[in-house]
C-alpha cells in the first residue's frame, strides 16, 4: 500500500517544510559548485547552488539553527539524505529529489514490514491533453532493519509516460560518520565515472517551473570539454534547446533571473568548472553518454 504524503503539520514539521522550501528555491542544485570549492578558488555563492549532498547538508543546517534538532545523514554512494527519527515516525529531506513537502513515514502505516509514501516533486509537468503530471518521489522504509529506498520519477512528455530518473538504497548502518566529509574523499568522489555533465537546476518560487543549464561531457574530445557550443538548456517540460537558439536564450535568461547573474557570468561559472574537471580527471576516465534529447 502506498501512502500519499500528509499535509497535516506540527510546529517541527513546519520548520522542516520551510527549510526545504528555502533550499529548493534559493539554493539550486549545481554539480559545478563542488569543483570550484574543492579544486578551484573556493565555494561559490550560495545562490549559485550546491551539489546534491551539500543541498542536504544545507537544509539540515537550517533545521538545526531553527529548532535545535540535528539530522542523521544516510548515504548511498555519492548521495546523502537527511532523516529525522521520532518514536512513531521518520521524516526525510532530500532536496536533490525535489519533493515539495517533507516526507513523513509513520510506523502505524507499516504493511508487511514496510511503509511506502509517495509525494509530488518538481518539475510539475502536464500531459499532451493538459492534465497535471507532477514528478514523484516514492520512499520505502523498513523499520525493523532501517533500510530506506527512494525513487524519483518524472513524466516524460515525449514518451507519454513516467520513468525513473534516480533511485537510491540506503542500507542498514549507512550513516555518514562525519560532516563535512573528509576533503580527500570528496575530491575522489567528484571524479566518479557517473559524472557525465555539469549543470545548474533552478525552480521558480512564484511560477513553480524548473529549468536547467547543462554542459554534457560526451560527444567530443576531453580537450574541447569547455566548449560553450555544447551547452544546452531544459525547460520545465524537459524540452532541450541547443546553445544560441531562441529556446536556449529564453531558458538561460530565466535561470539568470533566479540566480541574479547575467548570462556571461553564469556560462563562465559552468565552463570554469569544466576546465577544472578537464585538468584533474584521469585521462582514461570513461563516462556514460549524456542523452541530449527531449524528455
Amino acid at each position: 500500500m502506498v501512502i500519499l504524503a500528509s499535509t497535516v503539520f506540527t510546529d517541527f514539521d513546519t520548520t522542516l517544510a520551510e527549510a526545504l522550501d528555502e533550499v529548493l528555491f534559493e539554493v539550486p542544485y549545481s554539480s559545478a559548485a563542488q569543483f570550484h570549492e574543492y579544486y578551484g578558488s573556493g565555494a561559490p555563492p550560495r545562490g549559485l547552488g550546491m551539489g546534491c549532498a551539500w543541498q542536504t547538508f544545507e537544509v539540515s543546517r537550517l533545521v538545526e539553527v531553527r529548532s535545535g534538532v540535528k539530522a542523521t545523514y544516510l548515504f548511498s554512494g555519492r548521495h546523502v539524505a537527511a532523516v529525522y527519527q521520532q518514536p512513531d515516525r521518520m521524516t526525510v529531506l532530500d532536496p536533490y529529489l525535489p519533493h515539495r513537502r517533507p516526507i513523513v513515514l509513520r510506523r502505524a502505516d507499516v504493511v508487511d514490514g514496510a511503509v511506502t509514501v509517495e509525494a509530488d516533486a518538481y518539475p510539475l509537468r502536464v500531459t499532451a491533453t493538459g492534465e497535471p503530471a507532477p514528478s514523484k518521489v516514492r520512499i520505502t522504509w523498513t523499520p525493523s532493519n532501517g533500510t530506506v529506498h527512494s525513487e524519483y520519477s518524472r513524466y516524460r512528455p515525449r514518451l507519454g509516460h513516467y520513468a525513473t530518473f534516480r533511485a537510491f538504497t540506503f542500507k542498514p548502518g549507512s550513516v555518514l560518520p562525519a560532516f563535512p566529509p573528509p576533503r580527500g574523499l570528496v575530491k575522489r568522489l567528484l571524479l566518479h565515472a557517473e559524472q557525465n555533465n555539469l549543470s545548474i537546476r533552478v525552480i521558480d518560487r512564484e511560477e513553480l517551473w524548473m529549468r536547467e543549464l547543462v554542459l554534457p561531457f560526451t560527444g567530443r574530445d576531453r580537450a574541447d570539454l569547455a566548449d560553450p557550443r555544447h551547452l544546452i538548456t531544459k525547460d520545465n517540460q524537459g524540452k532541450v534547446s541547443e546553445g544560441g537558439t531562441e529556446g536556449f536564450l529564453r531558458d538561460l535568461d530565466a535561470i539568470c533571473h533566479i540566480v541574479s547573474k547575467d548570462p556571461d557570468e553564469l556560462v563562465a561559472y559552468l565552463l570554469d568548472a569544466a576546465r577544472i574537471y578537464q585538468e584533474i580527471a584521469p585521462a582514461d576516465l570513461e563516462v556514460p553518454d549524456y542523452p541530449v534529447e527531449d524528455e
